[in-house]
């Protein structure tokens, strides 16, 4: 069969990264990330003979009418459509307009959408003949294949299909039977991978994923609800394999290892390390970890390994709110955290979200003066109330929420108060950490710097603008009240 692999265009003049969990405009990570669940999606059906053709619309800048155009002329049978649910209006009118111009097109849509939403996918978007509910790999297969030979869908796992004038919803995946390794690696080949580069240095780079699954009951997260609640590791061999694959054919020397947690496991962490070490691979690379699962000595074989920035899941610099959010951290592991990184010779990220049970603008003004003295680069993010999530039924519970579109369910926006703030000093207290943050002169030398090129600059500026410093002293009185 014929297949087109999309990543739909820009929604409302912005770019959007669609990676499993991770929905939001690029603007605040300023990086492009590569569809790495789209290349998984593509690996599979190629492996299964199927004549594969990924879109990245993002990367190659390309609008409705030219995927249309691109899809006539590739004439496929199937379209297997990302979908985020903040983008989510934008990522159905390209599926629409595919299906006016070649009608006969069944169109699979995959992603945090469909997982979340479930019967809502086709009940309110009739174009949509089949949604794939959590990870979409192991069930495009089976999907394609039972196409084909038109047999029965109600055995698949993870499937909502039309049946006549009826909505099947199939039983869910077991997650944890899913193995890892099983999977080939990334069509990575069916991209341009010069599109994706970081944004001062130019470099290429790309996602590694290393496990899924998160056991951590965390009330505003989605991590579980997608992956499922234990940690799936691939196998060192595997992992350096792919790396390796990377640097030999596709010259990427520079990574993002994606996972809930690089250190989840130490142990497995470490592991990873000692295999690059060993196979001398020269790469730098980032990832994420919770602050309680670090050590001195994992730390130092990272660094040597080419870990450049690591990413810190520290929310708030306050234990109650902590407390009431299921993070399972302490203050004392978050400093001594950030102090290990810094020992390490590792740049340290830390992630902040304002607007949890029990924040208050005396608790924001504390978790900004941290971060401020504290980490090397911070990304601040307003609480935002998924469905199915605690936090979700808290905000229902309590009428926290606003009325909202789901194109507002990004974390750079504000939906919901809390028990002392509104939505709206949530998103201007988060808007304000941020140019706190960046605007002090070293961060702004730091980030000049570090250009490379001019492409390199024009990020660094589309970043500051994104920021808009015009707003710094009317986000500063909501502070100082």
């Amino acid at each position: 069969m014929k297949i087109l692999v999309i990543n739909p265009p820009a929604y409302n003049n912005m770019d959007f990264i669609r990676e499993g969990r991770c929905m939001q405009t690029k603007s605040s990570w300023a990086a492009l990330w590569m569809p790495l669940s789209l290349c998984y999606i593509s690996a599979v059906l190629r492996k299964d003979n199927h004549e594969v053709r990924l879109v990245d619309c993002i990367a190659e800048k390309t609008d409705i009418v030219k995927l249309v155009d691109l899809a006539v002329e590739f004439y496929p049978e199937l379209v297997v459509l990302n979908t985020a649910i903040p983008s989510i209006a934008g990522d159905m009118s390209a599926g629409v307009e595919i299906k006016k111009a070649i009608p006969r097109i069944k169109i699979i849509i995959v992603g945090m959408y469909p997982s979340i939403f479930e019967k809502e996918s086709l009940e309110r978007f009739p174009h949509v003949d089949y949604a794939i509910m959590d990870e979409p790999e192991w069930v495009v297969g089976p999907l394609t294949g039972t196409i084909k030979a038109g047999g029965a869908l109600n055995s698949i796992k993870g499937l909502i299909y039309r049946k006549s004038d009826e909505i099947i919803i199939n039983e869910r995946q077991n997650l944890p039977e899913n193995n890892l390794d099983d999977l080939p690696f990334p069509a990575r080949d069916l991209l341009n991978n010069n599109s994706y580069r970081l944004p001062t240095t130019g470099e290429k780079f790309t996602l590694i994923s290393v496990g899924r699954g998160c056991s951590e009951s965390c009330i505003y997260c989605i991590a579980n609800l997608y992956y499922g609640r234990r940690f799936r590791k691939r196998s060192v061999e595997n992992v350096v394999a792919e790396i390796a694959e990377c640097t030999d054919r596709h010259d990427i020397r520079s990574f993002l290892f994606w996972g809930e947690s690089f250190t989840t496991d130490p142990a497995y962490g470490e592991a990873i390390c000692d295999e690059i070490i060993k196979r001398n691979i020269k790469i730098t690379w980032s990832t994420t970890s919770r602050v309680d699962t670090l050590n001195p000595v994992l730390l130092e074989k990272m660094k040597k390994a080419g870990c450049i920035l690591l990413g810190l899941g520290i929310e708030s610099y306050d234990q109650n709110v902590l407390n009431n959010a299921r993070k399972r951290i302490k203050i004392e592991q978050i400093d001594n955290a950030v102090s290990m990184v810094k020992n390490a010779g590792i740049n340290s990220l830390g992630h902040f979200v304002f607007g949890l049970p029990g924040d208050t603008r005396e608790i924001a003004k504390k978790t900004i003066k941290f971060a401020l003295q504290n980490v090397d680069f911070a990304q601040f993010y307003c609480a935002i109330p998924y469905p199915k999530t605690e936090l979700g039924r808290l905000a229902a519970e309590n009428g926290w929420t606003l009325n909202y579109d789901y194109e507002d369910l990004d974390l750079t926006l504000s939906v919901m108060g809390n028990e002392t703030m509104s939505a709206g000093e949530i998103k201007k207290i988060r808007d304000y950490a941020y140019r706190k943050f960046y605007f002090r002169p070293r961060m702004v030398l730091q980030a000049f710097r570090e250009i490379k090129s001019f492409k390199s600059l024009f990020s660094v500026l589309n970043f500051i603008k994104w920021i808009k410093p015009t707003g710094l002293n009317r986000c500063a009185n909501v502070l100082m009240k």
